[in-house]
């Protein structure tokens, strides 16, 4: 989760997150600092522990506040990080 917050720190522009437990699952919510938008994700452990599909959850939750945002979708490698 480390790489994530780093990963998320390192846009441009940079996405705030909550993340918070509810039961076996964790509740992620991307903030767009710069404008009243938010989008959440439920991660359940088997996502969780599988890096590639959690990256494109993830991904896919930032091009949605970005198109919010009327900003450009962001590729995979913007978002995955240096393994």
């Amino acid at each position: 989760m480390q790489a994530l917050k780093s990963q998320l720190a390192a846009l441009d522009p940079p996405i705030k997150h909550e993340i918070q437990s509810q039961g076996d699952n964790l509740l992620i919510t991307l903030i767009d600092p710069a404008r009243p938008a938010r989008v959440s994700r439920v991660l359940n452990q088997t996502l969780v522990r599988n890096t590639a599909l959690l990256y494109e959850v993830i991904r896919d939750a930032i091009n949605e506040l970005r198109a919010i945002g009327s900003l450009p979708a962001i590729t995979a490698d913007e978002i995955y990080p240096d393994d």
